[in-house]
C-alpha cells in the first residue's frame, strides 16, 4: 500500500511539473496570429513531429496535406481535424507548430498548439474550458506520450542492435562450425598421409 502511495505521489508531481512547463503564446496560422499553448521538449523537432503524428495516427487521424492540386505547398504547421484528445470530450481541430530549440549538444524542440473548430474558427485564452483542456492535453504529450515515444524508439533501436548481434553471432558460429569441420578433415588427411607414408617405408625395407 505504501509503495502504491509513493508511486501515486511521484506521478502527481511529474504531472504538476509538466503543467508548470506549459505557457500561453501566440503563433501564426496561415496569415493570422492565434492564441496557443507552448512547451519545450528534449526531442528534436523531427522526433517531436514524428511523435505527434504517431499519436494521431493511433486514432486513425491523418495529418492534413498541403495546399494545391498537383504540387502540394507546405502548410507551415501540422493540422489534425476532428480529433478527440486526452482531457477533452469534444472533437476539435489541432494546429501544431514545431520549431527547433538550439542548445548545447542535441537540439531540442518548441511545440506550440492552437485549437479550433471548422475553417477559420479558433479558440482563445478566453474560452476557459477549452483552454484548460488544451493545457491538459499539452501536459499529457510532454509528460506521457513523448516519454512513450522515447521508450518505443529506444526499444526499436535496441531490437535492431540485438538483431545485428544475433546475425553476427550466427556468422561466427557458422565460421566456427566450418573451421571445426575443416580441422576434422585436415586431421583425417594427416592420419591417412601418415598411414600411406608408413606403408611405403615398410615396403622399402
Amino acid at each position: 500500500m505504501k509503495k502504491i502511495f509513493c508511486l501515486f505521489v511521484i506521478a502527481f508531481f511529474i504531472t504538476v511539473g509538466a503543467f508548470a512547463q506549459i505557457s500561453n503564446t501566440r503563433v501564426t496560422i496561415d496569415t493570422t496570429v492565434r492564441d496557443a499553448v507552448q512547451f519545450q521538449s528534449d526531442l528534436s523537432s523531427s522526433e517531436a513531429s514524428d511523435a505527434i503524428d504517431g499519436y494521431f495516427d493511433s486514432m486513425h487521424i491523418s495529418k492534413e496535406k498541403g495546399k494545391g492540386f498537383i504540387i502540394k505547398k507546405s502548410l507551415g504547421y501540422m493540422l489534425y481535424k476532428r480529433a478527440k484528445v486526452e482531457g477533452s470530450n469534444n472533437d476539435y481541430d489541432y494546429y501544431f507548430v514545431v520549431d527547433t530549440k538550439k542548445q548545447k549538444g542535441k537540439d531540442g524542440s518548441v511545440i506550440s498548439i492552437a485549437v479550433g473548430k471548422g475553417i477559420g474558427n479558433f479558440f482563445n485564452t478566453g474560452n476557459d474550458k477549452v483552454w484548460k483542456d488544451l493545457t491538459q492535453f499539452a501536459g499529457y504529450l510532454l509528460s506521457n506520450y513523448f516519454e512513450q515515444y522515447k521508450l518505443y524508439t529506444q526499444l526499436s533501436q535496441v531490437g535492431k542492435d540485438m538483431d545485428k548481434k544475433k546475425k553476427k553471432l550466427d556468422d561466427v558460429l557458422k565460421q566456427k562450425s566450418d573451421l571445426e569441420s575443416g580441422i576434422s578433415n585436415d586431421s583425417l588427411q594427416i592420419v591417412n598421409f601418415n598411414d600411406a607414408l608408413q606403408k611405403l617405408k615398410t615396403n622399402q625395407q
